[in-house]
């Protein structure tokens, strides 16, 4: 029980904040001598039950602000959904928050970018109603390996709601997540060919041969296979080239430079990489140039 506590405090940043990462079946083949890849394909047949409960903010306001929620794999997924006024279809984005948060977290920065003529949608991933952590190493990997399904899926529905919508073009989406929010946007970059654009706020991630070193002799293959089906190094690089926006800050008092550079130096070719002089949370100017970056990938309307 002792060396299953040491190695569960390995896993928290994987396994309760969704910082594992996957992709579904394009890409390049795989080596025999590699750990199976997750599928995360889903009933797009499911009914998305998306409920619209209201708007939340006074109509006085250019861009509403709706409580709004939709189904993925049995779950209520809930968010917010900022529409700016006008009838044409724009480009949307989907926000997802840190370890910890909620669909609140990013409010913020969605309305600042709803602002700029784009429908934007927050979202609370299925793992933030996790509250315990598994007490046996297979639990634990297991546990890692179905939060990681759960906030992907959960993604990519939200993507199935956007292009339900009548104010928005289905075929301008995008991503934009912060701290574990970022890291599981490298989960869908590889998995979700529908959103043609990802910014990546502080992401950073260990390699596996680290979770396998802190394993207990008996569990190192399990651990490897598991956490390497859905390791982020591993499949970051499967995003299409230019489609990534890494920021970071060079004072990030939360995730290590050497983790942060782990994704930098996996990310494909053509990736975008800006460093701030700023902490964990970065700054108003790096979701600034975030939203400028963006609307030369979309674009946006003005």
């Amino acid at each position: 029980m002792r060396v299953v506590k040491r190695f569960a405090k390995l896993l928290p940043t994987l396994a309760l904040a969704a910082a594992l990462t996957a992709c579904g079946s394009a890409g390049p083949k795989q080596s025999a001598n590699e750990p199976a890849r997750l599928d995360f394909a889903y009933d797009t047949s499911a009914p998305l039950r998306y409920v619209d409960h209201g708007r939340i903010n006074a109509r006085s306001y250019p861009t509403a602000v709706d409580d709004v929620s939709f189904a993925s794999r049995g779950r209520t997924i809930e968010g917010y959904l900022l529409v700016p006024s006008g009838s044409i279809r724009r480009p949307a984005v989907v926000f997802v928050h840190g370890s910890g948060g909620d669909r609140s977290e990013l409010l913020g920065e969605a309305a600042a970018l709803a602002s700029r003529h784009v429908v934007t949608l927050t979202i609370t991933a299925p793992s933030h109603s996790v509250t315990t952590t598994a007490s046996t190493i297979d639990a634990l990997l297991a546990q890692a390996r179905s939060l990681t399904v759960n906030d992907v899926v959960a993604v990519r529905r939200a993507v199935d709601v956007l292009q339900t919508l009548p104010a928005v073009d289905p075929h301008r989406i995008a991503y934009v997540g912060w701290s574990a929010g970022a890291r599981l946007g490298a989960i869908v970059a590889g998995s979700e060919p529908r959103i043609s654009a990802f910014v990546l706020v502080s992401a950073g991630a260990d390699p596996i041969s680290a979770f396998v070193a802190h394993a207990p002799a008996g569990a190192k293959l399990r651990v490897r296979k598991v956490l390497g089906s859905v390791d982020p190094l591993r499949y970051v690089a499967l995003a299409k080239p230019g489609s990534l926006l890494l920021e970071d800050g060079r004072r990030d008092e939360v995730v290590p430079r050497a983790a942060l550079l782990n994704v930098v130096h996996a990310a494909p070719s053509g990736t975008t990489v800006r460093w701030y002089d700023a902490p964990h949370a970065l700054s108003r100017k790096a979701y600034r140039d975030a939203f400028d970056w963006l609307a030369k990938k979309l674009p946006i309307d003005s």
